[in-house]
This record gives C-alpha cells, structure tokens and sequence, in this order.
C-alpha cells in the first residue's frame, strides 16, 4: 500500500472509483443511478486540486490506484469534499488513513456532506467528530404559481457576495464563486437597493448554491429563481425551513435519498442556503 499526493493524471482513476463505489451503493437499495460524464467530474475535482492541492490524496495497492480523497479549507472552515474507495479494496483501512491525511493540520471547525445510505463513512466520520446536523432534502419538479418576485436583481462585487457568504455560510467563498460562475448563471438579489442574496443556475435547471442573509430572504430567492424558469432541481439543509416550505409550495416534490449534513462541535446548521454539490458545499 501507497500513499501519495494526488495528481491530474488520477481522475480517469478516481472517476472510476467514484462511479463503481456511488453506483453500487445506490442500486443495492433500488435507487437510480446514472455515471456523471468524466469531464463533469473532472471539472469539480480541477478546482479543488487547483485551491487546495495539499489535501488532495490518493491510495495505490501494488501501484494501481483504488482510493482518493479531497478536502478544502476556506476561511477558517474545513471541508471533507470526498472520499472513495474501490469496493474490491475496502476493509483495509484505507479511508481511515485518508481521512487522516487530509484532516492533518485542518482548522477545528469543519464539515462534510455524505449519503444518508452510506453506513461505513457516516460511522467513520462519526468518530472523527463530525456527527449530523441536518439532513439535505433534494426538491425536484416544475413550479406553479410563484407570483410576483419579492427581490430585484441585481449587481454585486466579490466584496458584496463575501457579506451574504459569511451571513449564511458563516465563511467566505471567494475562491468559489469563480468557478460556480464558470459552471452557471450568477444572480444577485436585492431588496430596497440591499443585497440580500446570491444563487446559481445550471444550464440544466438545477439551483443551487443560493445564499441569503436571512431565512426569508432564502425563500423568497427560490421564488424569484422558480419565476425565472419554474422547472428545477435544488438541495437544501432541513434546517433552512422557509427555503424548504418555499418550495413545497410552490408545487416541488422531494426527492429521495437524503443526505446529510456533517460538523464538529459548536457548528451550526445552516438556515438560509441551498447547497451546489455536496464535493463543495
């Protein structure tokens, strides 16, 4: 067994992984599954390894790869992004390690989403302090009847979305919102000439991340994206509960499985956002 740095020419690999160790787990409990495209999964993993190289590893055994791992740290704030092992390797306390690498030197507060149907890291995770805060409750579905935006769009600089980060968040995301810009369409929200919340929208409807400084503010940001083009998909902390009436309201459904949202101790579950992906929060 080896453990090194990960490099760009392990995401063929961790692709693989990924797809083998997600798809498995989904099925065996009669959950769809579809494999992301390898240049979908690449992008995401790009910028991780590109902000924060350091906390990105991998594991070979007899020097074929068959597990990873990522984190990043923004503001003060650890965040888990990954952690796959081939199914043919497990029980070797490969994750373990990993964990291990990638947590080393990592501030006290930190995070990480998982699968709700997924025993082995939740249990892993658990004893590393991070313990749930908050299931994810994914909204799909076509809108009805959102009447007439409470918010204006608006302009807004780094510094302005940094406000509405640290509000909801309790971190700054400018190392992201970069990327989160390359992937989808930003909007920035306003009331009274205030800038009240940020979202982004893919190209294939999904919302997701949106911030606002405020519960209502959340809500009332869905609303006005859901007017733009009713038919969405977004995943949301249970937590955040106006962002989540919102959208039943307005005629979404939920969609199984959950997932969950993890943290050390003293973190508070979020109550005014929507997450992008659960590898970048």
């Amino acid at each position: 067994m080896r453990y090194r740095s990960a490099i760009d020419a392990d995401v063929a690999a961790e692709h693989a992984i990924f797809c083998t160790a997600v798809g498995a787990l989904h099925r065996a409990r009669n959950y769809p599954w579809t494999d992301p495209p390898l240049a979908e999964f690449a992008k995401n993993r790009a910028h991780i390894q590109s902000t924060d190289p350091e906390r990105c590893w991998a594991a070979e055994l007899d020097g074929r790869l068959v597990g990873y791992t990522r984190a990043i740290v923004r503001d003060g704030t650890w965040f888990f992004a990954s952690l796959f092992i081939d199914p043919a390797a497990q029980g070797r306390g490969i994750g373990r390690h990993l964990f291990e690498l990638a947590v080393e030197g990592a501030p006290r507060r930190r995070l990480t989403i998982t699968d709700s149907i997924q025993p082995i890291s939740n249990a892993l995770y658990g004893t590393k302090g991070l313990l749930p805060v908050a299931p994810l409750v994914r909204l799909t579905g076509r809108a009805v009847d959102v009447g007439t935006p409470a918010l204006e769009r608006s302009e807004a600089t780094i510094e302005d979305l940094a406000k509405v980060d640290r509000a909801a968040y309790g971190f700054e995301r400018g190392l992201d919102h970069p990327y989160w810009a390359s992937r989808g369409t930003r909007h920035a929200w306003s009331r009274d000439g205030r800038l009240v919340a940020w979202s982004y929208r893919w190209s294939n409807g999904t919302i997701g991340p949106l911030a606002a400084v405020d519960p209502q503010s959340a809500a009332e940001t869905l609303l006005a994206e859901l007017a733009l083009d009713p038919v969405t998909r977004i995943e949301l902390p249970a937590t955040a509960r106006p962002l989540l009436a919102a959208g039943l309201e307005a005629g979404l459904r939920i969609d199984p499985p959950m997932g969950l949202l993890l943290a050390s101790h003293g973190v508070q579950a979020p109550t005014s956002l929507a997450i992008g992906t659960y590898g970048l929060y």
